[in-house]
């Protein structure tokens, strides 16, 4: 029986943006996309501001490239694939290539998405800070676009590499090459250039041949890693996931615990005696368990700098109110992250102390982030 590739990707699409969806719903009911929105109107008024901060020593070409580059050649690739694909599709590798070619399709509109939004947002730095033609626009906004496509087809053949260090090294001739090729654009070739002659664009093509023929050697001498591929999915899977627990539970995500040792010191602490337990089982899950403490931590260090360069005190005021409430929603998940994992259940904590703790654990993580806004805006 043959395969019917297209049905099964239209299959593998549709049940993945209905997922996507019914969870990006409960991020937008939950306000952070109120609050984004707002914190994004506000940076883009003081934009302009921003980039007539910047000193005229520092090589805007060059740094941007860099931001560009680490963009444009970071390809993570969803396949849509299951686990029980390992099983039943693998013996049909050869009539799944389209599949893939429309995955990857798929992966490269995407992340072009994400990269015109990026060019979007650095486009008046580039324009603002040097005299750039019509031409030279034309290329800031097709040559990241042409490499990204690039990236896309060979990062797919590199995943057929057994070797993780040799991924890693290919990764990074990849990066460095993207590097290369931005930053000679955007330099307008004066980048190696000798006299006003671009030797340097010799550069952007010579590297072009050795890839090609590493690329289809692989492509030749291995295999598709099945494994890997699942590997991937899941972890892109698990890091929406984890966005979307951070402010509403996630049944479907696997939650992995964080030793986090370092971070003991903070549960020492509180006075060890029983009426604290319920203090104590909340600052471990907030310290161990997800990534709870990562994006509070973020989420400090964000709104700290952004108080910190905004020049209008009211505005300073609104920024931090605003992260105020993120990292309040963001936190409100531990609550609901004990609920459904049953340690709740193994504690003898009524109800009454169980919300009072939290309630207490919430407000003083919410008055730390607060001084250190305070701190930020007095500097």
């Amino acid at each position: 029986m043959k395969l019917d590739v297209e049905a099964l990707f239209h299959e593998r699409f549709r049940r993945f943006s209905i997922e996507f969806v019914r969870y990006s719903q409960y991020l937008a009911n939950g306000g952070v996309l109120f609050f984004t929105i707002i914190l994004g109107g506000i940076l883009a008024f003081y934009y302009r501001s921003f980039v007539e901060l910047i000193p005229p020593w520092l090589p805007i070409p060059y740094v941007l490239a860099l931001l560009l580059a680490a963009f444009t050649a970071r390809c993570p690739h969803r396949t849509f694939l299951l686990e029980a694909d390992l099983l039943f599709l693998t013996p049909l590798e050869t009539d799944m290539s389209r599949y893939f070619q429309k995955t990857k399709r798929y992966n490269f509109f995407v992340q072009s998405v994400w990269l015109c939004v990026l060019l979007l947002i650095c486009s008046p730095m580039y324009t603002g800070t040097m005299s750039v033609g019509q031409t030279q626009l034309v290329f800031y906004w097709c040559v990241p676009l042409v490499l990204k496509g690039w990236n896309v087809y060979s990062s797919w053949i590199v995943l057929r590499l057994p070797d993780k260090r040799d991924q890693r090294l290919l990764t990074l001739a990849r990066f460095v090459y993207t590097y290369y090729v931005i930053a000679w654009t955007l330099g307008e070739g004066q980048l190696f250039a000798y006299q006003h002659i671009p030797f340097g664009g010799l550069l952007c093509i010579v590297p072009l041949f050795w890839f090609h023929v590493r690329l289809q050697r692989i492509r030749t001498r291995h295999s598709l890693k099945w494994y890997a591929l699942l590997e991937m999915e899941n972890g892109l899977k698990n890091r929406f996931y984890r966005i979307v627990n951070q402010f509403t539970d996630i049944p479907a995500l696997q939650h992995r615990v964080k030793p986090r040792r370092w971070l003991y010191w903070v549960t020492s602490l509180i006075p060890y005696r029983q009426s604290n337990a319920a203090r104590v089982l909340f600052f471990k899950t907030f310290i161990r368990s997800g990534d709870y403490a990562g994006v509070y931590v973020r989420l400090v260090l964000l709104g700290a700098l952004l108080v910190m360069i905004l020049p209008n005190p009211y505005v300073k005021i609104i920024v931090a109110v605003l992260f105020l409430l993120i990292a309040r929603s963001q936190l409100a998940g531990i609550r609901k992250h004990l609920q459904a994992s049953g340690r709740l259940a193994l504690f003898p904590i009524n109800e009454t102390e169980r919300k009072r703790s939290f309630q207490w654990g919430c407000r003083l993580l919410l008055l730390l982030q607060a001084v250190v806004s305070i701190i930020a805006a007095l500097l």
